[in-house]
């Protein structure tokens, strides 16, 4: 990853990037049990807090997970990678097949939950929506999982004026 701005980057953030290109090399395969704590302590000569937070970058990341009493494990669960350039490509368009498919593969993206109710717009939704104060919206917020675990929770915002009796405010 690039990092933007002056000086070094941050210990956890070194100590993050060794562990994360550990795990691409196959060091660490999916479900194996990454370092702790102690152990990052110990290797590169940093305090508690900062073992805690290169740790946390990778389960930020979606890389690793903690288990509660046994440790930060490599997930077996592949995460979601945004393919920005694929998913707004010419060929992806138009061919009936959704934005997501370029972004899950194969695999099995589906929503399982949704609701749907109509409130006043929020004032900075308002004030992007261009809506005079208290219009009411469409809001519609959906979890989406992906090999049946979340992976991206969605609110959206739809002037009433716009959607009112369309199926789009129908769960």
């Amino acid at each position: 990853m690039a990092h933007t701005g002056d000086g070094p980057r941050p210990k956890y953030q070194r100590i993050a990037d060794t562990l994360r290109e550990a795990i691409q090399a196959g060091r660490y395969g999916p479900g194996d049990r990454l370092p702790g704590e102690n152990e990052l302590m110990a290797a590169h000569g940093v305090a508690r807090m900062t073992a805690r937070q290169a740790l946390g970058v990778l389960r930020d990341e979606g890389i690793a997970e903690a288990r509660k009493g046994a440790g930060v494990f490599v997930r077996t669960f592949r995460p979601l990678r945004r393919r920005g350039i694929q998913r707004l490509a010419e060929q992806q368009w138009g061919n009936g097949r959704s934005i997501w498919s370029a972004d899950i593969e194969n695999r099995s993206l589906e929503v399982d939950q949704v609701t749907v109710s109509e409130e006043p717009a929020p004032d900075r939704v308002g004030a992007v929506l261009g809506l005079a104060d208290g219009e009411p919206v469409c809001v519609r917020r959906r979890r989406f999982v992906l090999d049946g675990k979340p992976v991206l929770l969605a609110t959206s915002y739809l002037p009433m004026s716009v959607v009112a009796g369309s199926a789009i405010t129908q769960e």
